[in-house]
């Protein structure tokens, strides 16, 4: 009798298989729909060093705001989360024209109150009260990183009827007298517009109304410059500054949706595009000193 029912339990090594096996497909069932970030050469596969806050580093991310469906935007969200908790990262910076009346800073400010992320907006007045801000984040080695938002409505304003408005001519004086104010050893300035022209559609005009501002980034020795994304694509060096493009949605030029993650060093600032669907598009490195390398 013991013996016939021996001979009728499955084998000890068979119940091991086929429970490894249902964990495996559980674990699968989870995993679907849902973006896998993290490389598989794991967290430092999308960057070199350490992960941040270990490596004498300060990360952040820069992101479009914009309107997108909720599906989108919660998949984004759920992205940049993952990345932020990854990478430790300080604040979030959202290009947006509208501000804080902007949909995803409205729901992506809320959505990272719990990581205690704070999220930074740029803004486009429209005529309306100007936005400008200023930053200062501390790094290790008792280094400073500026982040100066920019309202760059104004400077469209001089494009219109081909004369130096008040309020462009009042936003250079802004810029420069903050820029000369800092002593920090990073300095990024953001804006919703982009301040450079390139394949072929420089004109005479554009050449007049970004050259100002060109001026004053290489006087102060500024490091990048973040905005939306125009005909540079995602990464443009020029002399010793690297503009930064946000994919603009619906745009053939940039129409790839994700965010930029930055990891800023004592020597270096790296930025890297990741996708919605947490794959790493294009990566660019400047020098401290303006030394850009792809």
């Amino acid at each position: 009798m013991e013996e016939a029912a021996d001979r009728g339990r499955p084998p000890w090594r068979c119940t091991v298989a086929v429970q490894a096996a249902l964990c495996l497909a559980l674990y699968a069932a989870f995993s679907l729909g849902e973006p896998q970030l993290i490389p598989r050469g794991g967290v430092n596969a999308l960057g070199r060093g350490a992960r941040g806050g270990g490596g004498g580093d300060v990360a952040f991310l820069s992101v479009a705001g914009g309107a997108r469906g909720p599906i989108e935007q919660a998949r984004l969200l759920r992205q940049m989360e993952t990345i932020a908790k990854v990478y430790e990262v300080k604040f979030v910076l959202d290009v947006a024209q509208l501000g804080e009346d902007d949909p995803l800073w409205q729901n992506g400010s809320m959505y990272f109150q719990a990581l205690n992320i704070p999220w930074y907006s740029t803004k486009s007045s429209h005529g309306r009260t100007v936005g400008n801000f200023l930053k200062k984040v501390k790094m290790p080695y008792d280094q400073v990183l500026d982040i100066i938002g920019m309202d760059t409505w104004p400077l469209q304003e001089p494009l219109h009827d081909g004369k130096i408005s008040t309020s462009y001519r009042g936003q250079t004086k802004w810029l420069d007298q903050s820029l000369a104010l800092t002593d920090s050893n990073w300095k990024i300035v953001a804006g919703y517009n982009p301040l450079l022209v390139c394949n072929g559609e420089e004109t005479p005009e554009t050449t007049k109304f970004y050259v100002p501002f060109q001026h004053i980034f290489a006087k102060y020795e500024v490091n990048a410059y973040i905005s939306m994304g125009g005909f540079c694509g995602y990464f443009h060096q020029d002399n010793s500054i690297l503009y930064i493009g946000h994919p603009s949605l619906g745009d053939d030029q940039t129409s790839v949706d994700g965010f930029f993650l930055h990891r800023v060093r004592p020597l270096e600032m790296e930025s890297m595009l990741i996708n919605v669907e947490g794959k790493l598009v294009q990566r660019s490195v400047v020098q401290q000193h303006g030394r850009g390398a792809m």
